[in-house]
């Protein structure tokens, strides 16, 4: 798609913001310098037109192009104008398709690291993974179990995609046609707000995140878009699809999985419920092994084929993608204190929005066609739906609705009553461990050993990655492998969740 459509812009990205003086652009440089040998992202670009473009390396790019910096006037207004600007700046067009840019000047000890990339030669998890080798300490776990696929997966996995590419005729309305001009906002809220009642019925954050999505669109399709009022919304959500072996690789390795968006009902609580039923397959390992087998197999014509379906007019959806950064980022002694994400709009596509949590906030950022009536607007509905699902107390004071300037993230964020700690039990955790880790259920006991369970490192590193997910809890595989039995793994995550005294 990216070489067969050169003008449609790809660029996506995100921007840390930092506490500190900024460092100079030569430091920066020479920041990343030190981690090119590191990072093949930062070395790799696709060469050549459309399917037949290959793979280059260029082991040093040139970072003066690359690298820059720009003074910023007073003011979180004039920040958030050039995140705009820069998101609409065509990317370097000779080697590696990525650049960063020191912004400062809006806040006194702030700074802001926007960092800008091409989707052919990074996905979601492939822009974690390098954010964590330039500007992490502790890398995350990259594996996900894949189980054997079954016959069930491999046809619910193509009956999915067949669905995907059928027509819905909910955006090809000829008397206002899709235009691809772009109208960018966020909304940031803290993750509890979404994470809290999802945990509650065995969900995650993402399944809030897209009860909340449909709740602003049901809003919006009432005052703005007849063709939407009481029917669900195709969306498609982004899979990641990466093995261990593959963190450092570029590229996409991710799939698409169709999601019917329950915007015709009118509950926030069955909203979030039908989610969570509607997902539940995609989080299969058996599911997820059939996806990637599928993506291994499929010809680069037919996918490509695929792909053109999704970007007609009569078979558009909204694309949706959600990502979490656990593990602290900093630059030096600057710690990164909040991220916010940014993305691109596919052709003829309404909508794309992608949601990233960390440091206990999420921010969403929301791309849409500036031809569709209000829908500029979503951001806005989007934070009424979230308080409509998870009501903060009242005299709780809010975040800023558009973090960045000095008072961001000292403004603590408000409580919610959800306690996640209270769904850590042994139910729970055997869950996860047959439903992540691809582990049989019956050898798991409270009192079996791990090896009795089955519970290899593994699966340790699978129930790691889940706790990351759904509970943004950090429990690392060295940690879990000391509990000598489940009961004692259930016991150690549970005193991780409870609330710490203070």
């Amino acid at each position: 798609m990216a070489q067969t459509h050169p003008s449609t812009s790809q660029t996506m990205g995100v921007v840390l913001h930092l506490e500190g003086t900024p460092p100079a652009a030569g430091e920066f440089r020479s920041h990343i310098t030190r981690h090119l040998d590191l990072e093949p992202r930062l070395t790799h670009y696709l060469h050549g037109p459309g399917l037949t473009a290959r793979w280059q390396y260029d082991p040093a790019p040139d970072l003066h192009e690359r690298v820059q910096e720009r003074r910023i006037p007073t003011g979180d207004a004039h920040l958030h104008a050039a995140l705009r600007d820069l998101m609409a700046q065509p990317l370097p067009d000779q080697g590696p398709r990525w650049d960063a840019w020191l912004l400062s000047g809006y806040a006194p000890d702030r700074y802001a690291i926007c960092w800008r990339a091409h989707h052919s030669t990074q996905d979601g998890m492939g822009l974690i993974s390098t954010l964590h080798t330039l500007f992490g300490g502790a890398t995350p776990p990259a594996v996900r179990a894949v189980a054997r696929p079954t016959p069930g997966a491999y046809l619910r996995t193509l009956r999915g995609t067949l669905s995907a590419c059928a027509a819905n005729n909910v955006w090809n309305d000829p008397a206002r046609p899709l235009d691809g001009t772009r109208a960018v906002n966020w909304a940031h809220l803290p993750t509890q707000r979404l994470r809290g009642p999802a945990t509650q019925r065995g969900g995650d954050t993402n399944d809030a995140f897209l009860a909340v999505l449909s709740g602003a669109l049901r809003t919006w399709s009432a005052d703005h878009w007849p063709r939407g009022v009481g029917r669900r919304l195709p969306a498609l959500t982004m899979v990641n699809l990466r093995r261990a072996e593959e963190n450092q690789r570029p590229g996409n390795l991710i799939t698409f999985a169709p999601v019917a968006l329950p915007c015709d009902d009118p509950s926030a609580d069955n909203r979030l419920g039908r989610v969570i039923e509607a997902t539940r397959s995609t989080k299969d390992a058996a599911r997820l092994g059939a996806m990637r087998s599928l993506m291994d197999l499929t010809p680069n014509r037919v996918f490509h084929r695929a792909a053109t379906l999704l970007t007609t007019p009569d078979r558009a959806a909204i694309t949706t993608s959600y990502v979490a950064i656990h593990r602290p980022l900093h630059y030096g002694r600057h710690p990164v204190t909040h991220v916010q994400p940014f993305n691109w709009l596919p052709r003829n596509q309404p909508a794309s929005i992608v949601a990233c949590s960390y440091n206990d906030t999420t921010s969403v950022c929301f791309v849409t066609d500036a031809a569709l009536p209000g829908l500029h607007a979503l951001a806005e509905l989007f934070s009424d739906a979230a308080e409509e699902l998870a009501p903060t107390r009242s005299g709780q004071p809010q975040p800023p609705t558009q973090p960045g300037g000095p008072e961001a993230r000292r403004t603590p964020p408000a409580e919610v009553s959800e306690d996640t700690s209270a769904v850590v039990d042994f139910a729970f955790i055997k869950d996860l461990l047959v439903h992540h880790a691809a582990l049989p259920a019956a050898p798991i006991a409270q009192d079996a050993t791990r090896t009795q369970a089955g519970i290899d490192s593994m699966a340790v590193t699978a129930l790691s990655m889940a706790l990351e997910d759904q509970l943004g809890l950090v429990v690392t595989e060295e940690d879990l492998a000391q509990a000598p039995t489940v009961a004692d793994m259930v016991d150690l995550v549970a005193r991780r969740a409870a609330p710490q005294p203070g």
